[in-house]
């Protein structure tokens, strides 16, 4: 990793919140729960989205996206993202969402998953920016939450309308603009396209946050230099929460702290774990850990053996010895 030198201007206020660095957590369907969002904020990220649920299921109070917008009280500000096409769905979310108590609500137009798309959510309301207007404009009338929305660079190579349809979703009402740089038929593959980000900085007045492929501080520095406001880390952040700190020191132009080594790591995830079993049960909390933990150890000595040992973690008592055994006996993970 290369150091950046600081001295970016980023930052944005939304209502009465503001943020210094811009430094956001993008929510990850089944990753960024209670538990990994407020480590993510210990490391410095200043806003925090829940998993995004659906407009409709919202309205019936169904117990499994109820859990999904789990916050605790010490989680300000905080966002709820919703999907969906039907504005009066999206308007009476809003309002739920508000009576929630949340900060913000976030619109999702960039998930690119069928199972989202086939219903006409996600970032099929790409193909549609008038009816994606018309849910802008119901949910800004249902609540006084400000709305962002959550966009792709466009449907497919032949349809990258990312900067008018932003300049639309702010005509609509929408307060911010977080714009990934693929498009929903790349998925995840391939590279996002930055420039196409800074078109979309350029084609509005509110605030951007820039998504995708942010891994270190030359990819942050890539895109901030496309004059964003702010960046959404995504999967850069999994397994990696002091990305967040790193990033901060680099645009307040202060010293970038080191990546913590192995034993830290684990302390690390044994907070974690503790928090997600807190929050989800033992049964639960601990499927969750099992699919998060490996990715901790992405570039520990060892890193095999302790992604092997994570994959087998069924008690909070598993983990609470693994961190035990790697810091008295460190050498049983060494390569």
């Amino acid at each position: 990793m290369t150091a950046v030198s600081g001295g970016f201007e980023s930052g944005f206020t939304l209502g009465r919140h503001r943020f210094r660095t811009g430094l956001t957590l993008a929510p990850m369907a089944g990753n960024t729960n209670l538990a990994y969002r407020r480590l993510c904020r210990k490391f410095g990220a200043e806003l925090t989205t829940t998993e995004m649920v659906s407009a409709k299921a919202l309205q019936f109070q169904d117990p499994k996206t109820m859990s999904l917008l789990e916050r605790g009280e010490d989680e300000k500000p905080v966002a709820a993202q919703v999907f969906g096409a039907d504005p009066a769905d999206l308007a009476t979310a809003t309002a739920i969402i508000a009576e929630l108590g949340f900060d913000f609500v976030d619109l999702n137009i960039g998930c690119p998953v069928p199972k989202i798309t086939s219903g006409g959510g996600g970032s099929s309301l790409l193909r549609v920016p008038t009816l994606a207007a018309e849910c802008v404009a119901a949910m800004t009338t249902a609540s006084n939450l400000p709305v962002s929305v959550k966009i792709r660079a466009g449907w497919d190579e032949e349809n990258r309308n990312a900067p008018d349809f932003a300049f639309q979703m702010q005509q609509a009402g929408a307060v911010a603009i977080t714009i990934h740089g693929r498009t929903r038929e790349q998925k995840y593959s391939g590279k996002a396209d930055y420039e196409l980000i800074g078109e979309v900085v350029s084609a509005v007045s509110i605030p951007v946050i820039g998504n995708g492929d942010v891994v270190d501080l030359d990819s942050a520095a890539e895109l901030l230099a496309q004059g964003v406001s702010g960046i959404a880390i995504g999967r850069g952040a999994m397994g990696r929460p002091w990305l967040f700190s790193q990033l901060r020191a680099m645009i307040l132009s202060e010293p970038i702290p080191k990546a913590p080594g192995t034993q830290e790591r684990m302390a690390l995830l044994l907070e974690l774990g503790q928090g997600v079993c807190s929050i989800y049960g033992e049964g639960r909390g601990m499927k969750i850990m099992r699919r998060l933990s490996a990715d901790f150890f992405r570039e520990s000595p060892g890193s095999a053996r302790l992604r092997a040992a994570c994959s087998q973690l069924s008690a909070l008592e598993d983990l609470e010895n693994l961190v035990q055994d790697s810091n008295t006996e460190p050498s049983q993970f060494n390569p």
